[in-house]
């Protein structure tokens, strides 16, 4: 009897030793928030005006801020589960990644690494989430799937500006405009 015991009690403790590693694996490696701040596109237009070019370059920081504002919006399509605590998103070309910080179950630390591929459609960039993994596993699709996250640039735009083309870059996008260069002294007197 007292064998048997002891091998539930060494089997037990084997159980919170695996649950104990299993935890800090996943926890994440930085700390995330979910924090965001407004681009400024005020001194892009300055700069449209001197430069006399119709395109404003938004780099990787200014990308990472107006998706993390989307992300926000798109919380509620995450499974119920799993609560996101942070991001950082991280662009390269058309490529984009995510390094997101969360809990399971409102108790388990987790970190994961989204993967997305960009588009632009008008004035609009989707970011179509492809695969997830938290550290070396993979997560199935149907497990994890935010859809499409959309940017909607017209938003942080001023009314003249209608966006005619998007270039991805390695850091960031090249917005090209068509607009009415008299109406542009307008953005600078708001």
């Amino acid at each position: 009897m007292k064998a048997l015991l002891r091998i539930v009690i060494i089997l037990v403790l084997l159980v919170v030793i695996a649950c104990g590693a299993a935890i800090w694996y996943i926890s994440p490696d930085q700390k995330l928030d979910l924090s965001y701040q407004d681009i400024d596109v005020k001194a892009k237009a300055v700069q449209m005006l001197k430069t006399r070019k119709p395109e404003i370059t938004l780099n990787g920081s200014e990308l990472n801020e107006l998706a993390k504002k989307e992300l926000v919006k798109h919380l509620g399509d995450i499974p119920q589960q799993i609560t996101v605590t942070g991001a950082q998103f991280h662009f390269n070309g058309q490529e984009v990644t995510a390094d997101i910080n969360g809990k399971w179950a409102g108790l388990i630390p987790f970190g994961a690494e989204l993967t997305f591929h960009m588009e632009a459609n008008g004035s609009v960039l989707e970011l179509n989430h492809e695969s997830t993994r938290v550290k070396s596993l993979n997560i199935p699709a149907d497990k994890l799937n935010l859809g499409t996250i959309q940017v909607q640039l017209k938003d942080h735009l001023p009314d003249m500006l209608t966006v005619d083309h998007i270039e991805f870059l390695q850091d960031g996008v090249k917005l090209t405009f068509s607009l009415d260069w008299l109406s542009l002294p307008s953005i600078l007197l708001k």
